[in-house]
């Protein structure tokens, strides 16, 4: 089976804020809450608000900017990389985190600009030193070291939970599509009509078929026919692991189908082999059609 990969949840502020508020929730209880280091609770600067000055301002706002960059730099590595499909193997699925460590790797030297900069001027504006954010803010080996392991385990998080989420909604959607199979129904001849009158044709042999001028026609490699179904109706008779309905009035027989590509204004352009004729199909059905060539293919 084939995954069709999108990262659209990386997109998402509630996903920035919910992963952030995580991480900061281990970190400090792996730190702060260590026997070794509860003496902080009796030091004299220990305060409610300056807790929660620390928690909220100096860790969890200041780390949302540090998770939205590492998101991003996911996001871009993957259109970069072309990782936009995944075969569910072992040797795939372990191929595929480990084509991510580079970006894990150097994630830090690109968001510790921004969020090193920001926690050095709220520390020390209006007193800003610059000796002091060489030293204390800027690149360093121990810094770089105390973020690796937190994006480590974010990135892998973030990317097999997005990998379970696509798994899910592509198989229930496989399971919806097998449910509304009614296998009696199922047609291998349809009836049609041609200039000389009505005949049997095998399904197998059509390449689309299409609904133009409230009219309903089978096209195969060498004529054109009409029928009395609907697009509709023919795609509840037809075998959905041979046909698929690509737009509100095509219907594709896989076996002609040559290839998908994007087209413009978020739509694609769908071939078919040994015909100039192409058909426009939305965004929205792009993921199924791509479960279905790929399973077709392969």
């Amino acid at each position: 089976m084939w995954i069709i990969l999108n990262y659209n949840i990386l997109k998402k502020w509630k996903v920035v804020v919910s992963t952030t508020l995580v991480m900061i929730i281990i970190y400090l209880a792996i730190i702060y809450l260590h026997p070794e280091n509860l003496g902080w609770i009796n030091s004299p600067e220990f305060s409610v608000s300056n807790l929660l000055w620390f928690v909220i301002v100096d860790q969890f706002l200041i780390e949302c900017v540090t998770v939205t960059i590492l998101f991003w730099l996911i996001r871009m590595y993957a259109f970069k990389l072309k990782l936009t499909e995944l075969r569910l193997t072992l040797r795939e699925l372990i191929l595929y985190q480990i084509r991510f460590l580079p970006v894990f790797f150097l994630a830090f030297f690109v968001f510790a600009p921004f969020s090193l900069t920001i926690r050095f001027l709220l520390h020390h504006i209006p007193d800003i030193d610059s000796d002091i954010y060489f030293s204390q803010y800027f690149y360093s080996v121990e810094t770089y070291l105390n973020y690796l392991p937190p994006v480590l385990l974010i990135g892998y998080t973030v990317l097999n939970v997005n990998l379970l989420r696509l798994y899910n909604e592509q198989l229930g959607q496989v399971k919806h599509d097998l449910s509304q199979i009614r296998k009696p129904k199922l047609k291998d001849r349809l009836f049609v009509f041609d200039e000389s009158g009505e005949l049997l044709l095998e399904v197998d042999k059509i390449m689309w078929f299409q609904r133009e001028n409230r009219k309903t026609f089978a096209v195969t490699q060498s004529d054109k026919y009409r029928l009395k179904e609907t697009v509709s109706e023919l795609e509840e008779t037809l075998d959905p692991g041979k046909f698929i309905r690509i737009n509100r009035s095509t219907i594709v027989n896989l076996n002609f189908m040559l290839n998908y590509s994007f087209w413009e204004n978020d739509k694609y352009v769908v071939r078919i082999k040994d015909s100039a004729k192409e058909f426009i199909m939305s965004r929205e059905r792009l993921n199924k059609v791509k479960c279905r060539f790929k399973e077709q293919n392969h």
